[in-house]
């Protein structure tokens, strides 16, 4: 569908002298410099204003009006810092105890678990750390500070050691393993 561009005409009727816009600023800056700048009346109207009231009204105004001080808010305060103090303190108190208490004790056999002797040689044996040859450690043992040979044992009576065990060890399956 075509516009229909019959009705509208390209002359709008205005008409501007030719190289009008040319000298149109140089035109306008000649006349506005010919004519005197526009002043405005003095009038009377009855109010003054004092001699450098303006350059003082400034200073003025701020010593009669009283400035708020702002309401500080600290960010440390003293009742959480007596607090944090507290703390502490009850803190280095119970590590203190906890890793003081054993220091003095001495080390002896009672204090190391079976089960982790147990443990740690049967993983010994099982890495290969630890040889279990018996015929090599039956030849010497130590009893007090003194070396035992086999011939030390032949005396012993077999009845009183096996009640021995009986009465010493709590689960015998373990001189089976």
């Amino acid at each position: 569908m075509e516009p229909i561009r019959k009705n509208y005409s390209y002359n709008s009727g205005f008409k501007i002298p030719e190289d009008y816009f040319r000298d149109f600023e140089e035109k306008m800056m000649r006349q506005l410099e010919s004519e005197n700048s526009v002043e405005l009346p003095v009038l009377n109207s009855g109010f003054t204003t004092p001699e450098g009231y303006f350059e003082r009204i400034e200073d003025n105004i701020l010593t009669k009006v009283d400035t708020p001080k702002p309401k500080v808010i600290r960010l440390f305060k003293k009742e959480y810092l007596f607090y944090a103090a507290a703390v502490a303190a009850i803190f280095v108190m119970f590590l203190g105890n906890f890793f003081n208490g054993g220091i003095n004790d001495p080390v002896g056999w009672d204090d190391v678990e079976v089960s982790a002797m147990e443990n740690y040689i049967d993983e010994g044996y099982d890495m290969g750390y630890i040889d279990l040859n018996t015929s090599d450690y039956s030849d010497f043992m130590f009893q007090g500070n003194q070396l035992v040979n086999d011939e030390d044992f032949n005396s012993m009576n077999s009845e009183a050691v096996f009640e021995y065990i009986d009465e010493n060890i709590e689960d015998p399956t373990f001189i089976l393993e």
